[in-house]
């Protein structure tokens, strides 16, 4: 499908070409030997950027990435770019979850989660309300949330054992996240166009939220979790603020409630959305990337105020692509910003953080219009991981630029990433209906990451 459309669309683009430069005679020859194509093209087809235009971009881009390396600050990014990582990406399968759901899978990621305390950890500890536990959290189709252990028993449950299932939504949870000072109170979002708030250690829903009119694909907890930004396909975004923010447990009298306090609407469905990590430099921002749409939207959490970068090289406002994933780098205060977009060209872009100049690009994934690439960060912010259509996992060294290797494995869509700094762990999931956890190993592997 996509393919076709490709065709189509140059087929237009040089019809458009000979039109313009007034190559009457070559018009009609093309006109005449691409019939069965240009007929096939339905009517409501958008007219395609000029030919001259899209080589401009290409001569821009050239040129821009150009200087973009003789304009680094005091070398700063340079020497960075430089610098290699600890060589310990994670390159095999550790271990492979088959049974979790049934269904398709579409979040997996780790958690330090809090449950209540077994009867063995009051025998050992009568004082004890809350227990944190290192959980693989995942959510499917099948409308659960589940959390498994993953290398600490809990009572008789074991480690790779499921010990605990919520239904948060009436529709497939897209996004989880934890308080990053109430590890109890768990945020999704989900397909029935709602948000939850849900105590982890008692099952409860704390609050929940009915705001937005389509699905919430992204929720997040910003400000070390006095705010919560969701985001929707029906183009707003939803900021709520805390109302009291008191002690640990499991008493939900003791977690902060939220109220909606700011909505913002923008041109298309949002799809990206990035939390920047706490740098002294800039106040406290969230980027917002939409579809139809070829700005990142820079919102000031202080005070709603936007700032607009333009994600094209020679500043026009054409739309030639989607930023589905943001995130920031995990090493320098979040200095760099990566997008990972739904064009055919695989195109992965490195902006420097508060601002529209393009450090890189990175092409050669496997991409298509209907694709939802996510990628994240190894934990030295030398090197990402990038899903692409083909279900493989894509391994990009980022000062270099080059595809390092690829990770092999699942049999469908890749739907989900997440990396454990901490464990050094990549964790993915996907429509073969496994999670599969990726760790470091020096010793060879079938399962090792290959050129």
């Amino acid at each position: 499908m996509e393919y076709r459309k490709i065709v189509s669309e140059a087929h237009l683009i040089v019809q458009d070409f000979l039109q313009a430069q007034g190559y009457t005679d070559a018009l009609k020859a093309f006109e005449k030997e691409a019939t069965p194509v240009l007929e096939d093209i339905p009517k409501s087809t958008p007219a395609p950027k000029p030919l001259i235009e899209i080589l401009t971009d290409i001569r821009m881009a050239q040129l821009h990435s150009q200087l973009g390396q003789l304009n680094m600050p005091s070398q700063i990014e340079e020497q960075d770019f430089a610098t290699p990582g600890d060589n310990t990406l994670p390159n095999h399968i550790h271990q492979v979850y088959k049974e979790l759901h049934p269904v398709n899978i579409i979040v997996a990621r780790t958690a330090e989660v809090a449950v209540a305390p077994t009867w063995q950890d009051l025998q050992a500890r009568p004082d004890m309300t809350v227990k944190l536990m290192p959980a693989l959290v995942t959510a499917a189709a099948d409308r659960t949330v589940k959390f498994t252990l993953l290398d600490t028993a809990h009572g008789d449950d074991q480690p790779g054992e499921v010990f605990k299932i919520l239904h948060p939504h009436d529709g497939v949870t897209l996004d989880i996240d934890f308080h990053p000072l109430h590890p109890e109170l768990m945020l999704t979002s989900a397909m029935d166009k709602t948000t939850a708030l849900t105590n982890t250690i008692t099952g409860v829903q704390h609050q929940k939220f009915t705001d937005h009119s389509k699905f919430v694909v992204r929720a997040k907890f910003a400000m070390n979790g006095a705010m919560i930004i969701t985001g929707s396909h029906d183009k707003t975004v939803n900021f709520y603020k805390a109302q009291q923010q008191l002690g640990h447990g499991g008493d939900s009298s003791a977690l902060p409630s939220y109220t909606l306090d700011k909505t913002l609407t923008f041109k298309g469905a949002v799809e990206g959305m990035c939390v920047l990590p706490f740098s002294k430099n800039r106040p406290p921002t969230v980027i917002i990337g939409t579809r139809d749409d070829n700005y990142l939207h820079y919102v000031d959490l202080t005070n709603y105020n936007i700032v607009k970068y333009n994600m094209n090289v020679n500043k026009d406002d054409w739309v030639s692509f989607t930023p589905m994933e943001i995130s920031a780098s995990p090493h320098n205060e979040g200095g760099y910003v990566l997008v990972s977009t739904d064009s055919p060209t695989g195109r992965q872009i490195l902006f420097r953080t508060d601002s529209a100049l393009q450090l890189f690009n990175y092409y050669g994934v496997p991409t298509d219009g209907y694709s939802t690439p996510r990628h994240v960060w190894d934990r030295s912010g030398k090197y990402f991981y990038v899903t692409g259509n083909d279900h493989k996992i894509y391994c990009f060294q980022v000062g270099s630029q080059a595809l390092v290797g690829t990770l092999d494995g699942h049999t469908s869509v890749v739907r989900g990433l997440y990396m454990d700094h901490k464990r050094n762990m990549l964790v993915s999931c996907g429509f073969d209906k496994t999670v599969r956890a990726w760790t470091h190993s020096t010793a060879p592997s079938d399962s090792d990451m290959q050129q």
